[in-house]
């Protein structure tokens, strides 16, 4: 298998850690054809994607305030993902009326697992009643249309039908087919997660490589990409839902890694990389939303392992890269000083397939390693500590910038600190308790997500936890980079938490284990180390699982089994 190098960055006062960024040394880069776009070449908008026919009980109070949440986290718009039932119709009035009094925009993206590619009339009825609306967004003064799948659909006869010149991105997956589509504008992408689009579950990092498949089509010609964003994917379905899904994709820092890849994008192909969408705003049944739980189903066990993993603070995390995106810049600037962490309750051994919804565990569990992850946004060098049950593990990160941090993880309340040199800091305590029983009784590889700023804000946050202790150590950033063999190990073993609730030093040549781009866990060489492997052990690998080979991947369609 060919081995995707990583570009290592280097840290400054200015420059954010490296965030596992495949290098582009062997990337043929190709001279891009002049577009006749008459959009501003620095006009580059965030999306995020919104399941419509998820809130059939939204009110207009509802869409004020999601619209209001999304647009004060700098998110420019919602791709409305519609699906086709009626309810629809009610909802996007709701949407466009909550849009139309701020310059939040909305488009329509039609979901064609429930639409028809052979027939444009439906497509056409769902886009006429509001792409003339004033919250509508319009790219090369267009309305911009995008979709789920949909490839083979005849968007030159849905323009005519429509009756007004259209602007077509779709996902569709990247072929030469796909760009010589008549009608298409761009393309978008819904590889995100590793294993995405690849019928397997594999225990890698998310690279470029995929992004970089769309911009070798479409850089020649001119043309826009949409790439993807998003911070994890769970989803723990039983069969009696009709959509059968049981399965992990390993997320333990996707979201960091892929915001740095964003910025690694848009600098080389700043003409190409004009969006980004974010997947999803309230994908609760495959816990990859950035928004809180609004979950209404009371039958498909959705709930147990959804409703108290709040993800809205990974939005908290994201404003400096969006900061830089729009700036066309390879780095994020960190203004202020900020905490944003993740974890899953229970450790990954926990067996309750006795009373788990599904009966079983979901595939790619193994990969997930056993860590509380921390995203530290510093201006200049700082110390966080994590404490969990009494036992407190510190870290040091040594400038300015997202540090993306793992801590070994152990049963017991968890609470976080960073102290800034200078002076100031950041604390902030878990509302859950990390557990080596399934929580609510089936199995759980959702996250919870907190955050808390150096001015005292905080969310996701309880009254209880352990106190932080001094810090003691220095930091380690999971990474990935040339595979190691199958059967070779790493220079050190795994750090675990001392007893008594001292803080845990971890010395010297010890490295946070990751999977590399083989699906072989690797190991980096910085200072320190805070958590295991993501699965056996260092060294070892987790096999493909193949899933459905239906053309979107088994993605709502019950494709990817128990």
């Amino acid at each position: 298998m060919k081995i995707t190098s990583i570009l290592n960055l280097v840290i400054t006062a200015s420059l954010v850690r490296a965030l596992n960024i495949p290098s582009h040394t062997n990337t043929t880069i190709i001279d891009k054809r002049q577009t006749t776009s008459t959009a501003s070449s620095s006009e580059r908008y965030v999306f995020a994607h919104f399941m419509v026919g998820f809130v059939n009980s939204y009110t207009q109070d509802d869409w004020d305030r999601d619209v209001a949440l999304a647009l004060s986290k700098g998110i420019d718009g919602f791709a409305l993902n519609c699906d086709g039932q009626d309810t629809n119709a009610q909802q996007l009035q709701f949407a466009f009326t909550a849009a139309s009094s701020s310059n939040f925009k909305l488009f329509i993206s039609p979901d064609f697992v429930h639409y028809s590619c052979e027939d444009p009339g439906p497509v056409t009825e769902l886009l006429k009643p509001w792409v003339t609306q004033s919250a509508y967004f319009q790219y090369d003064g267009k309305p911009f249309v995008s979709s789920f799948w949909g490839e083979g659909t005849d968007w030159v006869k849905v323009r005519e039908n429509v009756g007004v010149d259209l602007y077509v991105c779709p996902y569709y997956y990247a072929s030469q087919a796909a760009v010589d589509t008549p009608g298409l504008d761009g393309l978008f992408s819904w590889r995100t997660w590793p294993g995405e689009g690849q019928d397997t579950v594999v225990f890698e990092n998310m690279t470029t490589a995929p992004d970089e498949e769309y911009l070798g089509l479409l850089a020649p010609l001119g043309e826009a990409y949409m790439a993807p964003v998003s911070p994890w994917f769970y989803s723990h379905l039983p069969a009696s839902t009709g959509y059968a899904k049981n399965y992990y994709l390993y997320s333990d820092t996707l979201w960091p890694t892929r915001w740095q890849q964003i910025l690694d994008l848009v600098t080389q192909y700043p003409d190409q990389v004009k969006f980004v969408e974010i997947i999803t705003w309230n994908d609760w049944t495959e816990s990859s939303l950035i928004s809180p739980y609004r979950g209404t189903m009371e039958t498909d066990g959705n709930k147990d392992w959804a409703e108290d993993f709040d993800h809205s603070a990974f939005m908290d995390m994201m404003g400096p890269f969006i900061s830089a995106f729009k700036a066309g810049n390879a780095q994020p600037e960190v203004t202020e000083n900020r905490l944003v962490w993740w974890y899953r309750p229970t450790l990954k051994a926990a067996e309750c397939s006795g009373t788990d919804s599904v009966g079983e565990k979901p595939r790619g569990w193994d990969m997930a390693a056993d860590s509380v992850f921390v995203a530290a946004l510093t201006t200049g060098p700082a110390t966080v500590t994590v404490t969990i049950g009494g036992t407190a593990s510190s870290q040091q990160v040594d400038g300015a910038g997202v540090h993306t941090l793992a801590f070994p993880m152990s049963v017991g309340s968890v609470s976080f600190q960073m102290d800034v040199d200078g002076g100031g800091g950041a604390s902030g305590q878990g509302s859950i308790e990390i557990s080596d029983q399934c929580y609510r009784g089936v199995y759980n590889f959702n996250v919870l997500a907190g955050t808390a700023a150096a001015d005292g804000t905080s969310s996701g946050t309880s009254n209880t936890g352990g106190s932080a202790s001094a810090p003691v150590s220095s930091e380690a950033v999971p990474s990935s980079t040339a595979a190691r063999s199958d059967d070779s190990t790493p220079s050190s073993a795994e750090s675990t938490p001392s007893g008594g609730g001292v803080a845990n030093t971890q010395q010297g040549s010890s490295a946070y284990s990751t999977p590399s781009d083989s699906g072989v866990a690797i190991t980096q060489q910085p200072s320190s180390v805070s958590s295991a492997p993501a699965n056996t052990g260092a060294g070892s690998s987790v096999q493909a699982q193949p899933y459905s080979s239906h053309p979107w991947g088994g993605w709502r369609t019950g494709g990817w089994g128990n």
